[in-house]
């Protein structure tokens, strides 16, 4: 089995689920899917079995492989979690971070702000979104504990499929750019303190703007 393929595959179906495609809970059918990616099914197995290490997707006795369910306590509870990992990994970064670093930071910064929010489509563009995963890896990129690291991984991915619920209009109803510039700054002033508030604001933003748009259920 192609390794590269496998990897394909994978990031292939990974992105169907953060973007929707699937709904929570949906059988995820092998044979269906080797159909859509002209892939074997060792490789969607596979993938099947990293996404389900992701916590994307869960491996159930009677149904098989189905889209991880979400909803306002778990979104409550992943954000708890993830506020303190970003922000000890930001301020752990802050610390370690040389000029490299600081360079990263700002251009990485530099692109998401001046790549629109909003495609052509009327959806959440795509580059934005790989630009906004750049700039939030960039902030803690000089980290240097590597368990911290793949725990805030983990809990970033997580989350990255809540925020995509949002949607363009929900995403508009806040200055992301004023609150990832803010961070920026106070990161580069090695203002740790400041730096860590304003992310754990940030954070809990898109925890009240997803449970505000009424879309999850109360538990799951």
């Amino acid at each position: 089995m192609s390794t590269s393929k496998t990897a394909e595959t994978y990031n292939a179906i990974k992105s169907d689920l953060l973007n929707g495609r699937y709904k929570p809970g949906e059988q995820l059918r092998i044979d269906g899917i080797c159909s859509s990616f002209d892939v074997s099914k060792g490789a969607v197995r596979e993938a099947l079995a990293r996404l389900t290490s992701d916590g994307l997707v869960e491996n159930t006795p009677q149904k098989g492989f189905v889209v991880a369910p979400v909803s306002a306590q778990d979104l409550i509870n992943l954000t708890e979690v993830r506020v303190e990992l970003e922000c000890r990994c930001l301020e752990l970064s802050i610390a370690a971070g040389d000029l490299d670093w600081e360079g990263r930071v700002l251009s990485a910064y530099h692109l998401l702000s001046n790549t629109d929010v909003v495609g052509p489509d009327g959806k959440v563009n795509p580059l934005w979104t790989q630009r906004h995963d750049a700039f939030h890896d960039g902030l803690i990129s000089a980290c240097q504990n590597a368990w911290r690291l793949k725990l805030r991984n983990l809990t970033y991915l997580q989350a990255e499929r809540y925020r995509r619920m949002m949607g363009p209009h929900l995403l508009g109803k806040r200055d992301i750019d004023a609150e990832h510039a803010a961070i920026m700054y106070a990161a580069l002033a090695r203002n740790a303190p400041l730096a860590v508030e304003l992310m754990s604001q940030h954070l809990q933003a898109t925890l009240k703007f997803v449970l505000g748009a009424g879309t999850l259920a109360s538990d799951g």
